[in-house]
């Protein structure tokens, strides 16, 4: 049999091979890369995380660093806040949901409600400028004269709320509100903070804390920031931006865990800068120990 016929049935018998194919295990993703840019590009870009001045819900927080870092307009380096997120879209139906009952005519919940109400909380004055401090309620409930912040939180914060009370920095927020509504003429009872179950399957694993309006906390946390931009200002006006950066980085961080601390530039995962070669003067350091992590008049 010449080679040429060899050859031929060769190639037939190939064809008719019922070897099968073996498919590869990892599928090629089209759709999900392009729908997840659009996610993320849609959180990155909503109003909360392009907020650049600090607001309520930031000044109370027991980490003396982020405060400043925040205040002197340090860039954060983080990614993508999903969990966040999830609040957000809770909070957007909840707002869309008390502003419906609040304007029903003839309902029992007829003007009760103010959702989102925005408010000036106080100011901070730099040495060469000044910026209003501003936030939004979540829920201005008119007739309890009680303002409402929603918390979406999982299962550990849920159990730390529940040993421990509200975080500082919620109290905090909480009175600062109020105080915002007090400028406005309003009567401020009671301060509320509702932490509601990310994960669970019903409201009963929900941690409801209401308490007395308490504004000398709110002014606490708002002469504190002040304290802070005076020091952060006559730092850098006296030795630069460097040596102001440096003394940020020297500052006391939470005892708790800190969210935030990571997202700096001199947090060691983003570290842009280095305050190692940098001198503090010794009278700046003596400063930090004017600055208190905590308020004295906590519930």
């Amino acid at each position: 049999m010449s080679d040429d016929v060899l050859a031929v049935l060769n190639s037939q018998n190939s064809k008719h091979d019922d070897t099968p194919t073996i498919a590869s295990t990892e599928p090629v993703l089209t759709v999900w890369p392009q729908i997840r840019q659009i996610i993320e590009n849609s959180i990155v870009n909503a109003p909360r995380s392009l907020q650049k001045r600090i607001g309520p819900s930031e000044l109370g927080t027991d980490c003396v660093h982020c405060l400043a870092a925040k205040l002197a307009g340090w860039q954060r380096s983080q990614g993508v806040a999903w969990l966040p997120f999830i609040g957000t879209c809770v909070h957007e139906h909840f707002e869309h949901y008390f502003t419906e009952l609040s304007e029903t005519v003839g309902s029992p919940f007829e003007n009760r409600f103010e959702t989102e109400k925005r408010v000036t909380v106080g100011r901070l004055q730099g040495l060469s400028d000044g910026y209003d401090v501003s936030g939004s309620i979540d829920l201005w409930d008119k007739s309890e004269h009680a303002t409402v912040d929603w918390k979406i939180v999982g299962s550990t914060t849920l159990r730390s709320a529940r040993v421990h009370s509200p975080s500082q920095q919620y109290q905090v927020q909480a009175s600062l509100y109020g105080l915002g509504l007090v400028a406005e003429g309003e009567t401020v009872e009671r301060s509320c903070v509702f932490y509601l179950p990310r994960t669970s399957m019903s409201l009963n694993d929900a941690f409801i804390w209401e308490h007395e309006f308490q504004p000398e906390l709110g002014q606490w946390a708002l002469q504190r920031a002040q304290l802070l931009v005076t020091l952060l200002d006559t730092i850098e006006l006296n030795s630069g931006v460097a040596v102001r950066d440096a003394w940020i980085s020297m500052l006391p961080r939470s005892e708790s865990h800190c969210f935030d601390c990571s997202t700096w530039p001199d947090s060691g995962v983003a570290q842009e800068f280095s305050s190692n070669n940098v001198n503090v003067p010794e009278q700046y350091k003596s400063f930090i120990k004017l600055i208190p992590s905590t308020a004295p008049m906590l519930a």
